[in-house]
């Protein structure tokens, strides 16, 4: 766990690996390519960085199968031949700069709501194979999350790296996490 990053601290080598084949292509020095990812990232916003190693420990189907790739944006990452319809909400809507309030009730209407409609888009939704329509039905995986945390912050005058805006986000998180989780246990039962 972790291997890639304790060899960049270290300066070690790193072993590129075929990803079908599980081969060594090639041996590079791992803070050689930390750096070169690192330029491109900053040049491009590419390339996307998965940690498989922790990716797999989250797993919450681990039984099921291995993750192996993302969405391009990696916003979903789950079992190969599976969808996920998804939808953000945007912090600011719930924020009221003259009261300096968020509006939680909004909002854990707003992630119960989406929840829904979530679930109802699996049911409707056209799917490019019989594979991917037949994991989707089974895992129903819905992709809630949200939009403008930056704004918020900023719009609240909280600095990113704050305590406090560190507990806002987590707090955002929590709330939308349990109110969809909640909202999905209900539609299932």
């Amino acid at each position: 766990k972790d291997d890639f990053l304790r060899a960049v601290e270290t300066d070690g080598d790193w072993n590129l690996v075929g990803r079908t084949t599980k081969k060594v292509t090639k041996t590079l020095k791992a803070r050689d390519l930390w750096e070169k990812i690192g330029y491109a990232a900053w040049a491009s916003a590419d390339p996307g960085l998965h940690f498989n190693t922790t990716m797999n420990d989250w797993h919450t189907c681990k039984a099921s199968g291995d993750i192996r790739a993302s969405n391009p944006c990696s916003e979903y990452m789950f079992l190969d031949d599976t969808a996920c319809n998804l939808a953000s909400a945007n912090l600011l809507t719930f924020y009221n700069s003259s009261t300096k309030r968020f509006d939680v009730e909004s909002y854990e209407h707003l992630c119960r709501l989406w929840t829904i409609v979530l679930e109802i888009s699996v049911m409707m939704a056209q799917f490019p194979s019989k594979a991917i329509a037949e994991l989707s039905y089974e895992f129903r995986t819905l992709g809630l999350g949200f939009a403008n945390i930056g704004g918020l912050l900023m719009t609240m005058g909280l600095p990113y790296d704050s305590k406090e805006g560190r507990a806002l986000c987590g707090a955002l998180t929590a709330v939308m996490t349990g109110i969809s989780y909640k909202t999905s246990a209900e539609m299932a039962a």
